[in-house]
């Protein structure tokens, strides 16, 4: 439940800071990236899991939602998406 939290506030930081675009601009990409890394480094111990972390994220997000206002339309799926949830297990398993 936690993980659901953590993606849902990651992507409402994006709304915040983002005007409506057709791609992920690397301004975007780069507050997702502090965002993420941030929230992550307490469940991951690490600095370079926290990356790891959210490099999976993102990866998954931008495949599946090419531009961010797609992503910030689709919050309540990325939320349940297995793909992003199995990047917490893929990281913790590390």
């Amino acid at each position: 439940m936690k993980n659901k939290s953590q993606i849902i506030f990651l992507l409402l930081a994006l709304l915040a800071i983002t005007a409506c675009k057709n791609t992920w601009s690397r301004e975007d990409k780069a507050t997702f990236y502090e965002t993420c890394t941030e929230e992550a480094k307490p469940w991951t111990g690490s600095p370079e899991k926290a990356t790891t972390y959210c490099d999976c994220v993102f990866t998954h997000m931008e495949k599946r939602y090419p531009n961010e206002e797609d992503a910030l339309e689709h919050m309540d799926s990325l939320a349940k998406d297995t793909s992003l949830l199995n990047c917490k297990e893929m990281v913790l398993r590390k």
